[in-house]
């Protein structure tokens, strides 16, 4: 441990000179989300699409990653298993935060907002695009049940191939998009010597009050 404690303390990364400034952002945070995210694919970072979503049911905090897969009415849309914790969770307590980090910008990405279940054509349309092995698991996992060993849903995978043979996947009912409405943004990019800029954008009655933060 005192040897692990050592070399977190030599953890020492410097961030670029790039000045962010409020000019530069884009007066809506959505398009300004859009933009860092297409620097994020168009810099080839590994999987840029991946958010922490973070929920709270009973003063139980979890968070976990997720994929976020479009946009639909400047809303941030994303898949999982209803049944599974995270969706009871959302589906109890709709109040979510999520984080993006690109580390090799030097960016980050913080929001708030509310989830609830995605119209089911949201759900159809990007059920069709995952490729069959994808459809296939979604029918045979019990998202975080526990469970003996991987065969169980090898299995479960194997003998739905074989049922839905020669025929499209359909999507389960149990198995769908969230969407989420985000009221809160926050924009930070890293800068030598901690001087990082960073920005929040908060609703009002007229649209979004851009403020820049302390470090």
């Amino acid at each position: 441990m005192d040897n692990l404690s050592e070399k977190i303390k030599q953890l020492r990364n410097e961030y670029s000179d790039s000045d962010f400034l409020i000019e530069h952002l884009d007066k809506n945070p959505v398009k300004q989300f859009t933009n860092w995210l297409d620097d994020a694919i168009e810099t080839k970072i590994y999987e840029p699409n991946a958010m922490v979503l973070a929920t709270s049911v009973d003063n139980q905090p979890r968070s976990r990653y997720v994929l976020f897969k479009n946009i639909v009415e400047d809303k941030l849309i994303f898949h999982t298993h209803y049944e599974s914790p995270k969706a009871l969770e959302m589906l109890a307590n709709p109040n979510i935060s999520g984080i993006f980090y690109w580390a090799e910008i030097h960016r980050q990405v913080r929001f708030q907002g509310i989830a609830k279940k995605a119209d089911k054509t949201i759900s159809d349309e990007y059920f069709s695009t995952r490729p069959r092995g994808g459809q296939l698991s979604a029918w045979a996992s019990d998202q975080s049940s526990i469970i003996k060993n991987r065969e169980e849903v090898t299995n479960k995978i194997a003998e739905l191939d074989k049922k839905f043979e020669n025929q499209e996947v359909p999507r389960p009912d149990f198995w769908g998009g969230f969407e989420i409405e985000v009221n809160y943004w926050e924009f930070w990019q890293g800068r030598r010597n901690r001087t990082h800029d960073r920005f929040c954008y908060t609703q009002n009655t007229q649209g979004w009050n851009i403020e820049r933060m302390s470090p």
